[in-house]
């Protein structure tokens, strides 16, 4: 048998099988609402991750709020819903970069041809929301719960 088959079919059925395993997490259907000293906010992005400290596995759910700063996760296999068990919740506000894309590295008053961008405004909230290990957000994912509340404060 050719040795490019051989080695080609069990990594082949392993990616199947991978593929497959993520079909397996049972969900359930989160939303919620995100709020800044009581009021709804929009665009900013919600991303619930499993706690493995507290048994929880699997991989994280997100969503955007729209204008009336409600929000629907979406697991990271495009399934409506998030994992059940506990979850560490972060925020991130994506209003300060408008329509721009912005990627990794420092962000400069002017681009290597002298011209004039646009630099991030500051978040509308604190900055501790958006660090995984410092979020004080913390959700516990259950089968029919009712839509979530995450207040938030500058």
């Amino acid at each position: 048998m050719n040795r490019r088959l051989c080695f080609g079919l069990p990594t082949l059925a392993l990616a199947i099988g991978m593929a497959g395993c993520s079909r397996d997490v049972p969900l359930t259907p989160v939303s919620g609402t995100v709020k800044l000293s009581g009021k709804p906010i929009n665009n900013v992005r919600v991303d619930f991750n499993p706690d493995p400290d507290k048994g929880t596995t699997g991989r994280g759910s997100t969503g955007t709020t729209d204008d009336n700063g409600n929000f629907k996760l979406v697991y990271d296999d495009g399934r409506e819903g998030a994992v059940i068990g506990h979850h560490r919740v972060v925020l991130t506000d994506l209003e300060p970069y408008g329509t721009k894309f912005v990627g990794r590295g420092d962000y400069r008053a002017e681009d290597k041809a002298g011209q004039k961008v646009e630099v991030p405004k500051a978040s509308r909230f604190a900055k501790h929301y958006s660090d995984l290990p410092k979020s004080p957000l913390k959700e516990e994912v259950k089968p029919g719960m009712a839509p979530v509340v995450l207040e938030v404060t500058k």
